[in-house]
């Protein structure tokens, strides 16, 4: 298999890349990073700019199907040797690909909710490992849509699209809505907005999630405000005495696999 090869760090496709994934105002607003085999199976169905791979890459049969998939929808492919891989790399143990793809930026009104949706709306989330794991259990429950604040990190964030395993590239995700605006859309939808509280609301085992809802999940250590989304009934996972909290992403998991589970069995 030969590649056209990069060499330099000066190269203009590593420039871009770097310029991406620091979501620099200069990087063309709808490239993102994808990085690591999993990755880059999903994003495969995208637009992609192109594609870079270590030395070495393309020995397993899934490498080498990856390959052969891209080269079949005529996406350049590049090979750069392993300490500039790493380079571009922010992970530990870099897996020897990474891909810009093209990924617009969606509105409300370009999604189709279809039948019975569920929406998780993520609410001043900084963390993109959390977001990134929220948005894989979106997916994995059947979500319809993710929607996020504008206090809320990027979900095109390189972290967030690993942590995702990239399911970021299955379910749409409109960014940087204003709590009103997000709640209108609920109204407008028939949507049931259910907001996640550490201390009040019924149980979660106890709502009825089978209706279209709305899960909102708040940030990190401080959850959500009570007067941007007062009047929005409260949810809560019932927890140890002593246990404060759990991590937003485990109780979002937790409360999108509990509408599922409703679903399934209605």
């Amino acid at each position: 298999m030969s590649l056209p090869q990069i060499t330099s760090k000066e190269n203009p496709l590593v420039r871009r890349i770097r310029l991406v994934a620091s979501r620099s105002r200069r990087a063309p607003r709808d490239l993102v990073l994808a990085e690591g085999l999993r990755v880059l199976e999903e994003a495969a169905e995208h637009s992609i700019d192109a594609v870079v791979i270590s030395e070495g890459f393309g020995k397993s049969d899934r490498e080498r199907l990856l390959i052969s998939l891209l080269r079949s929808k005529n996406v350049k492919i590049y090979c750069a040797d392993r300490k500039l891989m790493n380079s571009l790399s922010e992970v530990l143990s870099p897996q020897g690909a990474l891909a810009l793809v093209r990924v617009p930026h969606p509105k409300l009104a370009d999604v189709s909710l279809g039948p019975n949706p569920l929406v998780l709306c993520a609410c001043g989330i900084r963390d993109p490992g959390n977001l990134g794991t929220l948005l894989r259990a979106a997916a994995a429950a059947a979500a319809s849509l993710v929607c996020t604040t504008t206090d809320t990190v990027s979900s095109r964030n390189p972290k967030c699209i690993r942590a995702s395993a990239g399911t970021y590239f299955r379910i749409p995700v409109v960014e940087e809505l204003a709590p009103k605006d997000i709640l209108e859309y609920c109204r407008r939808h028939g949507l049931q907005p259910v907001r996640a509280d550490t201390r009040i609301g019924e149980p979660y085992s106890k709502m009825d999630l089978t209706k279209p809802t709305a899960i909102l999940l708040g940030n990190e250590s401080q959850g959500l405000s009570a007067i941007e989304w007062s009047g929005v009934r409260a949810v809560r996972i019932p927890m140890a005495p002593a246990v404060e909290s759990l991590n937003v992403a485990s109780a979002g998991a937790i409360l999108l696999f509990e509408a599922l589970r409703q679903r399934e069995e209605r």
